[in-house]
């Protein structure tokens, strides 16, 4: 082994270990959407059931769950069921995060594999530069405590693209088998997800398809049996198939009214997003390259093959209308391609001839590599001073846990969901219904206390740190990573 490729395989095991050290310390502090699957994979570990008392469906005006039950089954239930078994062993957030932490270690240790697999033997110096910034890169989008089901899609996305990649190298029966079980579970983990796939996964089937017919009668009997797992784990939830699909329903059809859409929410998150930071231009690339696959395969291909491959490419089209662009923060349906994506644009980029195009693609995705790596860089800068600032999860547990187990009327802004022990003890403030002598629990990261509170509120216990975090004199970010907060009493 040269010593690129020991270097290639040390970084992954060094950007590894520090994914392992994000999910024990819960770090960053989970999103929003954290706390409609995590709160119901803790629950289903500690034995009450797959629930969520934290996430009110009937905010977004649907009312899923009509007897308050607090029912998880407004979401195909595989994701939070999957991490609730494994955590049985030590229920706890760190112990989900851990198991989270170890699905992000397992792609990027796949997509190690695979780039080093098609690595030339005596890579340049451009090379080398591309794969190990595309490490650090992809790393950012395996954040454990991101909190939704990408965490694990991400995965089974990489997972078919490789058996597919090998699909003549195994048993035919096993190949098979493994390609359903995973979609199968792909299905009942994230929706969408699924369909853009598995419509992928049909389009180069056709492109490659010596025999369409029985291509088609090959994937019809594969989608058969997906369907029927898919069935089988919904069935075996404990809110049983219909009802969950019922709710998912409902719950879909107000999800997709969002609006939250305009060309500045577009660029934040397709360019500028910490968790895929440059990815528009990655897209923008893999697409060139697509169509380009598109135009050589179907040249001299039959009728019914270039039918039949642009009338799924038509729903690709639809869906990404219908799901992905419909809400700039949903970008998250595009970006958990990302292991093959970054696979596919190295493999075309290794394989253009020396132009003036080779030249521009290249840079224009190094670059996006580097600055990705200096965001992973910039995440990690601020763990260490998460933790040396002492205001991190471990210290900030015990301290919100007594305080919410002292006084019925304690309020807690959205994000410090995690560190309560007890679910059905968290309240949520929305910061405008405030009663005499209610006790609010104020975040510093997302929510600084605000001017307006000073005339109704007393403070009782200040834990909160210095705003500005800086590097060697260089400015990070404008408020702390941690969970430090501020506690006040309603006049």
């Amino acid at each position: 082994m040269n010593r690129f490729r020991v270097l290639f395989y040390s970084l992954t095991a060094l950007l590894s270990v520090i994914l392992v050290l994000y999910g024990l310390n819960v770090f960053p502090t989970p999103g929003t959407d954290s706390r409609v699957f995590i709160p119901a994979a803790l629950l289903y570990a500690q034995g009450f059931g797959l629930i969520n008392p934290l996430y009110d469906v009937s905010v977004v005006g649907v009312a899923t769950d009509i007897h308050n039950a607090v029912k998880f089954n407004y979401y195909v239930p595989f994701f939070p069921m999957l991490l609730g078994t494994l955590a049985k062993v030590q229920p706890g957030i760190k112990t989900i995060f851990f198991v989270c932490s170890m699905f992000s270690i397992a792609g990027l240790f796949l997509y190690c594999r695979a780039i080093a697999s098609v690595l030339p033997v005596q890579p340049t110096r451009a090379i080398k530069a591309l794969v190990l910034c595309s490490l650090a890169y992809v790393a950012t989008y395996l954040i454990p405590t991101i909190g939704r089901p990408e965490n694990l899609t991400v995965l089974l996305v990489f997972m078919i693209y490789i058996l597919y990649d090998r699909r003549y190298e195994l048993n035919p029966l096993l190949y098979n088998l493994l390609i359903c079980i995973i979609f199968g579970v792909m299905f009942a983990t994230q929706i969408i997800c699924f369909y853009f796939c598995f419509i992928f996964f049909l389009i180069f089937e056709l492109l490659n398809a010596h025999d369409l017919f029985k291509t088609v009668v090959i994937n019809t009997g594969r989608f058969g049996a997906i369907v029927l797992l898919f069935i089988a784990i919904l069935s075996a939830s404990p809110h049983g198939c219909e009802d969950t699909i019922a709710t998912i329903r409902l719950h879909a059809s107000s999800a997709m009214t969002r609006s939250d859409r305009s060309a500045k929410l577009f660029i934040h998150y397709w360019l500028f997003s910490q968790l895929n930071f440059g990815f528009l231009v990655l897209f923008i690339l893999c697409t060139g390259f697509y169509i380009r696959t598109l135009i050589e395969k179907l040249g001299d291909a039959k009728k019914m093959k270039v039918i039949m491959v642009l009338a799924l490419q038509l729903m690709v089209l639809y869906g990404m209308a219908r799901f992905i662009l419909y809400a700039s923060p949903t970008v998250y349906n595009a970006t958990q391609f990302i292991l093959p994506l970054s696979v596919y644009l190295f493999l075309n980029i290794i394989s253009l001839p020396k132009s003036y195009l080779k030249t521009t693609v290249y840079s224009a995705s190094v670059l996006t590599y580097i600055a990705g790596a200096f965001v992973f860089l910039r995440v990690l800068i601020l763990f260490i001073d998460y933790k040396t600032d002492k205001k991190d999860y471990a210290a900030a547990r015990p301290i919100i846990n007594r305080l919410v187990q002292n006084n019925r009327n304690v309020y807690i802004t959205v994000n410090l969901w995690p560190l309560v022990d007890n679910a059905s003890n968290v309240k949520f403030f929305d910061g405008v219904h405030l009663k005499k002598d209610d006790t609010l629990i104020i975040q510093q990261m997302y929510l600084p206390f605000a001017n307006e509170f000073l005339s109704k509120c007393t403070i009782i216990y200040d834990w909160r740190t210095e705003e500005k975090r800086k590097f060697l004199g260089i400015p990070l970010t404008n408020t702390p990573q941690g969970y430090s907060f501020t506690v006040c009493r309603v006049n």
